[in-house]
Parts: structure tokens; sequence; C-alpha cells
């Protein structure tokens, strides 16, 4: 009998092990592993990407909700080619004029990002997936190297145009040394289309300084973007190589969120 209670016992604690968790961006509560439904609005704190017809962990009482390879891959803390000189701290952004040091884009007030709080460096976890060097069908002769856009000179016409989308290069982006060639990451794989909204007939049509004005058009969102690129096999391999396998499975969870989820009829709502 004592036997068989020492089992359950044991049992019972491999159960909430497995149905229950702890995790660096929310320590103040436990995370509860649930069945997201196939219509689940819900987006992952993390990568951003949705959570339809998937397994996730979530608090119920704060509406947090992160994937579980998410919690896996992305650490407390990271060092990264953007900003060599400190380490990058997982946290939530404090006020509402921040941006990506990455790609330019906002970082909203209580969003979790990797930080360096005396530099004012903010960095969407998802960004920090992009490799330092990076190859590219619309450059094969060389390799690109991530580096910084410059600050915008008096004269628009000299800023650096994307070879690929013929957008201005802001934020990083990956560039070739030798030829003077400009990428943005998303653009790495083939330029990016702007999508017009239903109705608008609006198109996207190029400035005077070479940018890009849009009238009505609507870009694909961060997550499935950055998504288009790593999930590319040359680099999964490096990615695999460095963390394990635990990037797979984030880039896993991009593609099944920018190919609109799976169906799962039994699934419940998170």
């Amino acid at each position: 009998m004592r036997f068989l209670r020492q089992r359950h016992c044991h049992r019972s604690k491999s159960r909430m092990y497995y149905n229950y968790r702890t995790h660096c961006s929310h320590p103040q509560h436990v995370l509860v592993r649930c069945q997201y439904s196939s219509s689940s609005g819900h987006v992952c704190n993390l990568c951003g990407a949705g959570f339809r017809g998937l397994v996730g962990l979530r608090c119920r009482v704060c509406d947090f909700d992160i994937h579980e390879p998410c919690a896996d891959y992305f650490q407390p803390a990271i060092s990264h080619a953007a900003h060599p000189a400190h380490g990058l701290a997982l946290g939530r952004v404090a006020t509402g004029d921040r941006a990506c040091d990455v790609c330019g884009e906002a970082c909203p007030r209580g969003r979790l990002a990797y930080r360096c709080v005396p530099c004012g460096l903010d960095v969407h976890p998802l960004c920090t997936m992009l490799p330092a060097a990076a190859r590219s069908p619309l450059h094969p002769d060389h390799e690109l190297a991530m580096v910084p856009a410059a600050p915008a000179p008096p004269e628009p016409g000299r800023r650096c145009l994307c070879s690929g989308c013929g957008e201005v290069c802001g934020g990083w982006f990956y560039r070739c040394g030798a030829c003077g060639v400009g990428l943005h990451a998303e653009c790495l794989n083939g330029a990016r289309i702007m999508k017009p909204i239903p109705g608008s007939g609006g198109q996207s049509t190029g400035g005077s300084d070479g940018g890009s004005h849009s009238t009505g058009a609507l870009k694909p969102s961060r997550s499935s973007r950055v998504g288009e690129f790593i999930l590319e096999a040359a680099g999964r391999v490096a990615f695999d190589a460095a963390t394990d396998r635990l990037a797979s499975a984030v880039l896993d969870l991009l593609a099944l969120d920018s190919a609109g989820g799976i169906d799962s009829a039994s699934s419940l709502e998170g």
C-alpha cells in the first residue's frame, strides 16, 4: 500500500510539472499549459505569432501567453551583434516611444524586448534570431553582413535603398561591403511585396527620395516577414547547430502562423 501511495504521488508530481511552468518573461505567476482553439486570437508575447490550434503556456490572471518552444528558446539574458559592448536582458518596455534598434519598428509600452537600459537599446525577441551574416539569391556572389543604417543625410537621395524592394534601409540591414548592395532582412530571400487592403485599390508608389509611400497598402506582420527569411533551409542548419535544435521549434510556429494555423475541432479556448 505504501509503495502504491509513493507511486501515485510520483505520478501526480509528474503531471504537475508537465502542466505548470515558470518562465523569466512572467516571473510573478505560474503559467498553465493549455490547448488553444483553432479560432483563438491570442498571440505569443515573445515572438508575436498566433496560437490557433496549438498548445501554449498561459497566465489567465494577466492575459499572458507564450509558446512552449519560445519559453525553451528565449533566455533571460543574451549577447547580440547589434550591441556587443553589453548583454541584453529580457524585460518590458517602460515607455511608449521606443523602437527596435534592429528593425526600426515600434516596441510598444509593456511589450517584452531584449534591452540594455543604460544604453537605451531595445530589440524585439524575434529580431534577436537574425544572424550576423547571410547570403541572398538577390546577390549570390558575396555574403552580406548585418550593419546599422547611418543617420539620414540632408540629401534624401543619398540614403541607402534596399536593392530588393527599393525602400530606405533603416535600423539594421544586410550589406555587401564589396559591392555596396543593401537588403532588408525580410528581402534577403526575394523582394517583399506590399499587399493592398481589400477594396482600397491602393498600391505602393515610390517617392522622389527613392523611398516608398503607401496609399491604402498593408505590410505583412513582422513575425511573418522575419519568419519567411529565417525559415530558409540554410538558416535552419546554422540555428540548429547553435541552439541544439531549439530554434527549429520556434521557426515551425512562425511557419504555421503564416499559413493560417492548424485546424483543431476538438481544441478548447486558451
